[in-house]
């Protein structure tokens, strides 16, 4: 019987990890589906584990053997050309799925036709944390059934998709090589196709983040490289300083949307619903006295991840980005408009860093 999810799980060493990774979903397996394991040139531990999984789990498993490591994205690409379910899920072996993971992350991509690349909660991404066991987070997470936020980049450690998606936009793309940014590429493609990118906030899975990819001689060097790749293909995220919100734009959700990283600052209006409407949004609020000097710190005080752009809905502080330029990098917008906004963005998305 052909299951309803393939779960794709490339792997390379670790098998401590692996083997957690295999149990919890083993664990919380509540709707038919199909584990297909890339073993990218494991060694032999690895090896005997991921047999002896597929001998003893009771899941239909099929493993996939590379005689030596071909990548991430290969080696994703191999699993989702070996499915045949109607919805894909790729995992990293380096996770910890919990009660109910699968099956919410089902109900939000079911819940709207034009929903494409589904992640869940996970430390990180949208839930720190904070020295709590996984399963503990979850429970604390069940409120939240059937919701979702939305996402400018869907991120690949645990990613669900619909059949449909692939076949539309494509797979991966093996120009990244080992891996990095290429979730971020497929992204992109999704969202011109039309498809959009959430956050389950009810489905939990525990992330320990690059355990594989640090293990790689030269994993900066090749992330720097992709990095460049990404930005040639689609220009460069920016850095953005708002301040205060103007109201009934939108603007700020279209910019998060596109892979912008926006920091909004102003006196303490905002209400909580908008502080968790978007994971490229972060609210810093202020007193009505104190937010424009604060803000202000902020913009020349940021040195490792300079902001590009302020954009000003406010005359006074505006002089005050002004007078202080020569002491950060930002271009100034004053009151733009939307169509300013967006040719100055894409402007700066395009020049060199």
């Amino acid at each position: 019987m052909t299951p309803e999810v393939d779960i794709v799980i490339p792997i390379w060493n670790l098998a401590e990890l692996t083997g957690r990774c295999l149990e919890s979903v083993r664990r919380a397996a509540r709707v038919p589906v199909r584990l297909i394991l890339i073993d990218n040139g494991s060694n032999a531990p690895t090896q005997t584990l991921l047999k002896r999984f597929e001998s003893e789990s009771g899941l239909p498993v099929r493993i996939l053997r590379n005689e030596e490591n071909l990548g991430f994205i290969r080696a994703v690409n191999q699993g989702i050309r070996a499915s045949d379910a109607p919805w894909i899920c790729l995992l990293n072996n380096d996770t910890v799925v919990t009660s109910g993971w699968l099956e919410e992350m089902l109900r939000v991509a079911k819940s709207d036709p034009a929903i494409g690349l589904v992640n869940p909660t996970s430390n990180c991404l949208g839930y720190p944390a904070e020295g709590a066991e996984p399963e503990e987070i979850a429970r604390r997470l069940a409120g939240e059934t059937g919701r979702s936020a939305p996402l400018s980049i869907a991120v690949g450690f645990c990613l669900l998709a619909p059949r449909a998606l692939f076949d539309q936009v494509g797979l991966l793309d093996e120009q990244f090589g080992m891996g990095n940014f290429d979730d971020d590429d497929l992204t992109r493609r999704a969202r011109q196709a039309g498809w959009r990118p959430v956050r389950a906030m009810a489905s939990y899975v525990h992330h320990e983040e690059k355990a594989s990819f640090k293990k790689l001689a030269g994993w900066q060097k090749a992330f720097d490289e992709n990095r460049k790749k990404f930005e040639r293909k689609w220009g460069r995220r920016l850095r953005i300083l708002w301040g205060p919100r103007d109201p009934g734009t939108g603007l700020v959700e279209e910019l998060a949307g596109a892979g912008h990283w926006i920091s909004v600052v102003g006196p303490r209006t905002n209400t909580e619903q908008e502080k968790n409407a978007h994971a490229q949004v972060d609210y810093l609020e202020y007193s009505d006295r104190c937010w424009r000097p604060k803000a202000t710190w902020r913009l020349i005080t940021k040195r490792k991840k300079p902001f590009d752009l302020v954009v000003s809905y406010d005359t006074a502080w505006s002089r005050w980005i002004s007078r202080l330029k020569r002491l950060h990098q930002a271009r100034l917008l004053e009151n733009p408009t939307k169509t300013e906004l967006l040719e100055q963005c894409q402007t700066l998305s395009r020049s060199r860093s």
